[in-house]
């Protein structure tokens, strides 16, 4: 049987996990919150430059965690024009391919991709607890239900994350990141808590340092 065609099963987030994410997520918006407001700042002051008084500061949009919907947050990185035409030609949106094309990105958006700093809020959203600090990155309905009909259960049995194996891994693998996410599912479910936790912090180091090389996640 490969892999993506396994059968996974439901995870639930170990309690001493469910803790760590909560005063991990709360120290480090207590930590940046003044880089929160500098972001917001510099995304308000593009805004009134491009012409968009009432532009956005933060961009949202329903994903996918453990088989359900929440409001994923991010600063708003993209151009106002570019995210108004797809919604007005109602084509759905998909941020990653926006991400990865240059002119649809502001110059703070540009900034803040490069170095994941535009995923800050979801800092909120890990102390809220509809996300968890490591698992498998959230993805919006649409690519959620492609994921289903191939037989990717990833995201509906268990928390997505903030980062997780693939993301920590970024340029020192060749792994796919389905088997990453399986293989980090199958470590949460055949080792105890403190050990998870430990796992986690080993996961979050790495992605330190590849938002250090500056490669986005």
């Amino acid at each position: 049987m490969t892999a993506h065609k396994r059968e996974l099963p439901y995870m639930p987030i170990p309690k001493l996990k469910r803790h760590f994410d909560i005063f991990f997520s709360f120290i480090l918006l207590v930590i940046t919150s003044p880089l929160f407001i500098i972001i917001l700042i510099a995304i308000f002051v593009e805004n009134i430059l491009r012409g968009h008084l009432f532009a956005r500061l933060m961009y949202i949009e329903k994903r996918i965690s453990q088989g359900k919907s929440f409001n994923f947050r991010k600063f708003n990185i993209f151009k106002s024009k570019v995210v108004n035409e797809l919604r007005r030609k109602k084509i759905f949106i998909h941020t990653k391919e926006l991400e990865h094309d240059k002119d649809t990105l502001t110059v703070v958006g540009k900034v803040l991709q490069k170095i994941y700093l535009d995923e800050l809020p979801q800092l909120y959203s890990i102390f809220k607890g509809d996300i968890s600090v490591v698992g498998p990155r959230p993805i919006n309905l649409e690519v959620y239900k492609k994921q289903l009909a191939r037989g990717n259960y990833t995201r509906k049995v268990m928390k997505s994350g903030l980062t997780g194996k693939f993301q920590s891994l970024k340029g020192m693998t060749e792994e796919s990141q389905l088997k990453l996410d399986i293989e980090y599912i199958d470590y949460c479910l055949s080792n105890p808590s403190w050990k998870i936790v430990l796992y986690d912090l080993r996961i979050i180091f790495r992605t330190l340092f590849v938002m250090f090389r500056a490669q986005g996640i």
